[in-house]
């Protein structure tokens, strides 16, 4: 049984991060954010006669613009390098450029940030150095198995977070409790503290915390070599998905177009009517027993090629006409269009006909994606140094405050085509230096520059050695013909290997 009385203690906030983790109304808002991004929209209710019938037709109806949202923001986010104390070039440090590239982190980041953008959070684990790939184990945490709480004096800092996790092999549940060195007092290193119980076949925690069912596992528990809590919260601003507050649209959007199916469906079986006929056997009908009764056509107008309709004179063929879709199809894209001004994404990416819009809409749309781009991204950049700076004292780095100075460099969100790059770095060939038209205009990434500035160091080199060579060749053949001088003094004597200079030698 773990104690959970005292405040602030590593029972109390266990118990606390695990109510958070199972509130409800949290659970069911982070499911039907994943669900839109997953296309699997909540389908609507009907036809409960043939109600697995009316879904797999609804499913058909359901577009994934969601993930249109978070793609067109998420690929404009890329970090590229970092720059450290220890090296102030432009280009960043190229020992933590490649301890980032052997991490993985090149895949891992993407991955969160797309977690943020859709569900507004995101988590990030820092483990211990794996010697295989000589830097430590970076792992990318799923929000619904994972919660942190900020540092109240720090608010971009957690200081304390809590992660569930079940394990089939032991067939156990686990709690992962993430304490930071603050917690325990000034100076003390961080604390992982792992709580576990039999296994209940649910994945997640649900319902509140009973500390009866749980106990301490001091085997996997442990002390951090430095008092950093390992784990980065990423959070969305406002904390919320890019796609929730337009859910409404984005249903209003599959709503309509599943109108427009069942219409569709519907025309292709056309109703047809006879008006005019008669509703009772006339009383002088040949048959006594059907005289003056009420007429049955449910089996006289078969729906058979060969059948041949019998109809009295009075009697008129009606059938229905055909319903104009353009109007409902309209009605879509008009939706759509309003979806993608909402949430600033360029409307080429949602509705191929964006292609014919005009080239000032089109840059007005990308201008309002770089704009929500570089929000987001200096929204995350102090996270991703906490990222390297807890991977740089899991590998033994001391100077707390040359990790302080680290920072971020990304990726230009703005994407500019090859012409646009080409024409502004011949414009401005005069005034940025080399080095920086290859970074800001050119937008290779620092190691692509640093390689890009050496060959050209050594281009220069070359150059300079090709024209000494050429100097002294010219030299060389310009140089006057040498001549020898007499033993006694006397006048020079002509070298007769030299060739003549002028007139004829005899």
């Amino acid at each position: 049984m773990i104690s959970t009385d005292v405040s602030y203690s590593p029972g109390w906030y266990l118990k606390t991060l695990f109510n958070r983790l199972g509130d409800k109304q949290r659970r069911d808002r982070l499911q039907l954010l994943d669900n839109h991004r997953r296309g699997k929209a909540p389908l609507p209710r009907g036809a409960e006669n043939a109600r697995e019938a009316f879904e797999a037709f609804s499913r058909m109806a359901r577009s994934n613009f969601a993930e249109l949202i978070v793609s067109a923001l998420a690929e404009r986010m890329r970090p590229v390098g970092f720059r450290t104390a220890g090296d102030g070039d432009v280009t960043g440090d190229p020992e933590v450029g490649s301890l980032w590239r052997r991490a993985g982190l090149s895949v891992i980041s993407g991955d969160v940030h797309h977690a943020m953008l859709a569900l507004s959070e995101s988590y990030v684990i820092v483990g211990e150095v794996d010697d295989e790939i000589d830097a430590a184990v970076v792992t990318r945490e799923d929000p619904h198995l994972m919660i942190g709480m900020p540092d109240p004096w720090r608010p971009r800092r957690l200081i304390a977070a809590l992660k569930v996790k079940h394990d089939e092999a032991d067939d156990v549940d686990r709690l992962y409790l993430y304490l930071d060195g603050s917690v325990f007092g000034p100076g003390r290193p961080a604390q992982i503290l792992v709580a576990w119980r039999k296994a209940r076949g649910q994945m997640g925690p649900v319902g509140a915390f009973d500390p009866r069912s749980w106990s301490w596992d001091e085997r996997r528990s442990g002390v951090l070599a430095h008092d950093r809590i390992p784990v980065v919260q990423f959070l969305n601003k406002d904390e919320l998905g890019e796609y929730e507050p337009h859910l409404d649209l984005i249903d209003r959007v599959n709503h309509q177009v599943l109108q427009r199916m069942t219409v569709a469906v519907m025309q292709a079986f056309r109703q047809r009517a006879v008006k005019g006929l008669p509703l009772r056997y006339p009383t002088d009908f040949p048959d006594p027993a059907l005289a003056g009764k009420e007429i049955d056509y449910s089996g006289v107008f078969a729906a058979d090629p060969a059948a041949i309709w019998q109809l009295p004179e009075t009697a008129e063929m009606w059938e229905s006409g055909a319903v104009d879709l353009r109007p409902l199809v309209e009605g879509v894209s008009a939706d759509v269009q309003h979806l993608a001004s909402v949430t600033r994404t360029p409307l080429h990416l949602m509705q191929p006909a964006g292609d014919n819009q005009s080239a000032e809409g089109a840059n007005l749309q990308r201008e309002g994606l770089t704009f929500k781009a570089r929000d987001r991204i200096d929204r995350t950049s102090d996270r991703w140094t906490q990222v390297v700076g807890l991977m740089l004292l899991q590998a033994g780095a001391t100077d707390r405050r040359a990790l302080a100075r680290m920072e971020t460099i990304w990726a230009s969100p703005e994407l500019l085509s090859l012409a646009e790059r080409a024409d502004a770095a011949s414009k401005a060939k005069d005034d940025i230096p080399v080095r920086s038209r290859l970074t800001h205009i050119w937008q290779f990434s620092p190691d692509t520059v640093d390689q890009m500035m050496a060959e050209r160091a050594d281009e220069l080199v070359l150059a300079q050695q090709v024209a000494y060579a050429t100097a002294i060749a010219a030299q060389a053949t310009a140089a006057p013909a040498p001549v020898l001088v007499g033993a006694a003094g006397g006048a020079p004597v002509p070298d007769p290997l030299a060739p003549p200079t002028t007139g004829t030698r005899t």
